[in-house]
């Protein structure tokens, strides 16, 4: 299928409460495809994400059941490739929804050790990819709808990748893209960007699993490591300058993201152990350490 046979069968569509650098960034790259996305503009200032989510479902309510759709992201999404063989590669997964993938595990309910226990394994090539990721994935209107029409939005706190996650663990009508074939996600991989990836004629590739994915999401960017990824890639993409505080949180996050990375398994719960004995027990057996090395006995 050619690029633009891609461009006629493919609904491309985001939201966005506020014209921002990265919204600019983001219709940059898609436009450098050729693509226009629809944007669902949520209005000033940002309802919340579970708002979003009813504004999205009520776009694909307008939309042809089986046309295909893709939303990702805005302020934090680029488009990296040529998107000619994208719709071959939602139909290679058969089935009618396709999620992005990360290694961490976000669900601010109740158990969330519990239910990260009912998740099946990482199916692809690299172990890490356990997860969904709710800022980027695919389908038919029809099936996105029904999905976001589901999600259980009362009582529920304002997170819509936890309520996907929830819908996705009592659902069997979704499939995950393990191997990054469509979606890559930085999510708890801050400073593996250079072992994880490489380019091979002018694309990004996953160097695990050799996939070359069509987005990358850079979820609560941080603006080094997406920095990092572009300055990789042939293309002029827009960087953004690196926010008060983002150094620390890159040097913290990359010590946080190596075992994950050096097992090749999910950084959930191994994440949330290392930060725990780095950045708490251990500077607390200091501290105590050091009170008691000079306490008047």
């Amino acid at each position: 299928m050619s690029a633009n046979s891609a461009r006629q069968v493919v609904h491309y569509v985001t939201l966005a409460s506020d014209r921002t650098p990265g919204l600019e960034r983001y219709l940059e790259t898609l436009g450098s495809f050729g693509v226009t996305p629809h944007v669902v503009w949520t209005g000033s200032p940002y309802p919340g994400h579970l708002a979003a989510m009813r504004l999205l479902k009520d776009h694909l309510e307008t939309r042809p059941a089986e046309e295909i759709v893709v939303y990702t992201d805005a302020y934090d999404v680029v488009m990296i490739r040529d998107p000619a063989d994208l719709v071959a590669r939602y139909r290679a997964f058969g089935a009618p929804i396709v999620f992005s993938t990360e290694p961490g595990f976000t669900y601010k309910l109740p158990g969330r050790y519990r239910a990260s226990r009912r998740y099946p394994p990482a199916g692809g090539r690299s172990g890490m990819y356990r997860f969904l990721n709710s800022g980027g994935y695919i389908g038919t209107a029809g099936a996105l709808t029904a999905m976001l029409g589901a999600l259980r939005y009362e009582g529920a706190p304002d997170c819509d990748q936890t309520l996907i996650n929830r819908w996705f663990m009592d659902h069997a009508a979704a499939a995950l893209d393990y191997d990054q074939t469509i979606f890559a996600s930085s999510a708890c991989q801050v400073g593996l960007e250079r072992r994880l990836y490489r380019v091979e004629d002018g694309r990004l590739v996953h160097t695990r699993t050799g996939a070359a994915p069509v987005f990358f999401h850079f979820p609560a960017e941080n603006r080094i490591a997406s920095a990092r990824i572009l300055d990789m890639l042939p293309g002029a993409f827009k960087r953004l300058p690196p926010r008060p505080g983002e150094r620390w949180r890159f040097f913290k996050n990359m010590l946080e993201t190596r075992l994950p990375y050096l097992l090749d398994r999910p950084a959930y719960p191994l994440e949330d152990l290392v930060g725990l004995l780095l950045f708490r027990a251990l500077p607390a057996t200091v501290a105590v350490g050091a009170a008691v090395a000079i306490w008047p006995f």
